[in-house]
């Protein structure tokens, strides 16, 4: 594939420096056969496309817009490292998450909630009922949690590079959270 500057920003800001996290979306997939996703707020993080045949990216950014400008240089490289054997399908919404999106409701598998906040709230009725929302230990996660009409089904551990869904955390979840959450630490001046 020749040299294309929207690939060396997705390689910059994730690949580089190992913040791509294919781990963590292999597992989703292997663990709940997810093969359709959205993901609001998502920048330049394509990933996603890697393990999910149709992925929906939704932000507002103009780094995201000028990113996705090039859509055959991003479906050429997702083609070349997807692990399935269908044609991957990547679309880009250029709008506020926050607002209505031109999507049916109920129609994913897998909503990706990771740093941008909201996301949960805004989104969750694109997921289909027994869909997953993916989260981290941000504002989204304490979104769904207040939330009574997600249930919360596991939790998935890093360690190195690596990744391992821990079921059965209902019972005790606020032990869970502190045994495989790393605290956030604040610095003022």
């Amino acid at each position: 594939m020749k040299n294309d500057k929207s690939i060396d920003l997705y390689n910059k800001l994730y690949l580089d420096i190992n913040f791509e996290r294919a781990g963590l979306f292999e597992v989703v997939r292997n663990k709940y056969k997810c093969f359709t996703a959205i993901y609001p707020g998502c920048s330049v993080h394509i990933t996603p496309s890697f393990y999910f045949q149709h992925v929906v990216y939704v932000d507002i950014s103009q780094a995201s817009r000028d990113f996705f400008n090039h859509t055959q240089s991003i479906l050429d490289f997702v083609n070349t490292n997807k692990i399935y054997k269908q044609p991957a399908y990547v679309q880009f919404l250029e709008n506020d998450y926050t607002g209505q999106l031109p999507l049916r409701e109920n129609n994913y598998d897998l909503l990706i909630a990771l740093y941008a906040e909201g996301i949960t709230q805004s989104c969750k009725k694109y997921v289909k009922p027994g869909g997953i929302i993916l989260t981290n230990n941000h504002h989204n996660a304490i979104e769904a949690l207040n939330d009574p009409l997600i249930l919360l089904d596991a939790l998935i551990r890093r360690k190195g590079k690596g990744y391992s869904v821990v079921e059965n955390v209902n019972v005790n979840f606020q032990k869970s959270v502190k045994e495989y959450s790393k605290p956030i630490k604040i610095y003022q001046k």
